[in-house]
């Protein structure tokens, strides 16, 4: 690219004319000792009112007025921004935080950005990016420690951030801020939130649109330009598709409207039958603005799904009821799952798993234990002998106590202390594979009993007591074992069909993510949804147990500080 005399001249004096103005504008001493500080007279004349959200502790227009000092100085008071490269790499990531509705003032400080922007306000501009660019990387970082606002509807709350912290993310490059990117899937995402940002409201959300019927396949749909015309917006018509159809005097379930609409039904997880029932219509007549917010949300919580490296690694999402298993980041085994029921949810946490179980015992978890087995054994005599259930003396002691031994018309569920092993065998609550993992929950990954595998037939699948049940088993377990350089070791259904109990450690472990996305952008570009079963995405009365939220890390989590250094985990 050229540039003419003039435009370098030019270029010169907004540099030197910017620099200068940061500063305060008194020269050093003689001995070079004196030190300028910003001139935050440069802020005077702008409206600044998101600080007070974003850092109420704050006494003047910006959060890390300190900070800023010191990293001016080591800019030798020089503008950071001038460069449109590193604008554009932090602006869409600031806008897809203020779109999660996680940080309050975001959206606000970003108006005040665009306005400094138009008026060409390069100091003004200059300065506030630095500070919201810092206000970014305390949000992160406060993420990694505590996720729990992205689950519970709580902000996010900033800290004082230190300034060796801040350093790691300067000199500005484009690898330092797309080092904060939250997902891989960040930039068709954003392509989706703008589109949808974009957009008039939606036709159907409205008072006056009422569907008191099912629409079957064939019948005359209610409102049909309107339906036909959330479906164009969303993707699943094209524009001469959606004329086509809305210049029909009669609108009805059928050609290519119907198809439309199970690809609708396919993508938000429900029946992709074709028929408009409650469930679609509740879909289709959510405000864009809700897609939005839990686009960018869970834009957010991939935070904590990223892929990485290139060996074998799990990601769980809950709401999708499925598990995948990668290899080289590439999908190579996908399995339906069970997962907890919203009385006892399953966990979120990164962990690893480290040994396959084949015909695993099943120690029964403690609120198990008193809620159902010990209320089982009082009422039945038989039950613990049906269900080939021990009672041992302790996890540490486990000794068989005879059943007969104890009277169980005295027991109290809370206070008994023995506990309840089940052997292995077909019915055995964990099925024939077990896969564990360190953690602090007592949960993992299984097979399901016999007598339970039409489970898998559900569409809704949040039944268990919150580990996690595969369908393909044997199938995960095999794939897993070819990890590990172990070639004497006897086929999966082989160990099974002995019927003996065998734990398999691992020399080659696989990265485990339980997560929890209701909200994602497909491949083909569009936006897939899924229920919140849970009630993660929107305040709760019933404040949710930190435990199931916290997602604890039981494994090393380098990715950031990587990226950082231009490496990938």
């Amino acid at each position: 690219m050229k540039f003419s005399r003039k435009k370098i001249s030019t270029f010169i004096g907004s540099v030197m004319a910017v620099s200068t103005l940061l500063t305060c504008g008194s020269a050093f001493a003689a001995n070079n000792v004196a030190r300028p500080d910003l001139d935050w007279h440069v802020l005077d004349g702008v409206k600044v009112n998101s600080t007070a959200s974003l850092c109420p502790q704050s006494s003047v227009k910006v959060c890390n007025d300190n900070i800023l000092d010191a990293l001016y100085v080591d800019n030798n008071f020089m503008p950071y921004w001038l460069n449109p490269a590193l604008v554009s790499a932090i602006m869409p990531q600031l806008q897809a935080l203020a779109d999660s509705n996680t940080l309050p003032g975001m959206k606000q400080r970003i108006q005040e950005l665009k306005t400094l922007e138009t008026r060409r306000d390069e100091r003004g501009f200059d300065l506030l990016l630095t500070d919201t660019y810092l206000v970014y990387v305390d949000y992160v970082h406060q993420l990694m420690q505590d996720p729990r606002p992205l689950y519970n509807s709580q902000p996010v709350k900033l800290t004082s951030l230190s300034l060796t912290m801040a350093q790691q993310y300067f000199p500005l490059t484009v690898q330092k801020i797309n080092s904060l990117i939250p997902s891989s899937q960040f930039v068709p995402t954003m392509g989706v939130i703008n589109h949808l940002l974009s957009l008039p409201a939606n036709p159907l959300d409205s008072s006056d649109v009422h569907f008191d019927k099912v629409i079957n396949i064939g019948e005359p749909i209610p409102y049909g330009d309107k339906v036909a015309t959330v479906l164009w917006n969303l993707g699943y018509l094209t524009q001469p598709q959606y004329q086509q159809i809305v210049a029909q005097a009669k609108i009805t379930n059928s050609g290519v409207l119907n198809q439309a609409i199970k690809a609708f039904e396919e993508n938000y997880g429900l029946k992709a039958d074709g028929i408009i029932g409650p469930d679609v219509m509740r879909q289709l007549t959510r405000p864009y603005s809700s897609l939005v917010r839990l686009a960018a949300l869970n834009l957010q919580r991939e935070r904590f799904a990223q892929l990485e490296g290139d060996g074998p690694q799990i990601i769980v999402n809950i709401p999708d009821y499925k598990m995948t298993l990668y290899d080289n980041q590439k999908p190579a085994f996908e399995s339906k799952i069970i997962d907890g029921m919203p009385k006892r949810p399953s966990n979120l946490f990164q962990s690893y798993i480290n040994t396959v179980v084949i015909n695993p015992y099943w120690y029964v978890p403690e609120t198990i234990k008193v809620q159902n087995t010990i209320p089982s054994a009082k009422a039945n005599p038989n039950f613990l002998a049906n269900n080939r259930m021990d009672v041992i003396n302790s996890w540490s002691d486990r000794s068989v106590v005879p059943p007969s031994s104890i009277d169980w018309a005295t027991v109290n569920p809370k206070t008994f202390t023995h506990e309840f092993r089940q052997d292995p065998g077909p019915e055995n609550a964990l099925g024939r594979v077990a896969f564990l993992m360190p953690d602090s929950f007592s949960v993992y990954m299984h097979d399901e009993s016999q007598s339970e595998y039409p489970l898998f037939k559900r569409r809704h699948r949040d039944l268990s007591s919150g580990c996690m049940r595969v369908q393909q088993p044997r199938k995960m377990a095999t794939l897993i074992l070819s990890y590990q350089n172990m070639p004497n070791l006897p086929s999966v259904d082989d160990m099974i069909n002995t019927n003996k109990h065998r734990e398999i450690g691992l020399n080659t472990h696989v990265n485990l993510d339980v997560a929890y996305l209701t909200a994602w952008v497909t491949p083909n570009g569009q936006l897939a949804m899924r229920p919140d079963i849970y009630g993660y995405d929107n305040p709760r009365a019933k404040p949710i147990q930190n435990q199931f939220i916290s997602i604890p890390n039981y494994r090393t989590h380098q990715r950031m500080t990587l990226a950082l250094n231009g490496q990938s985990s």
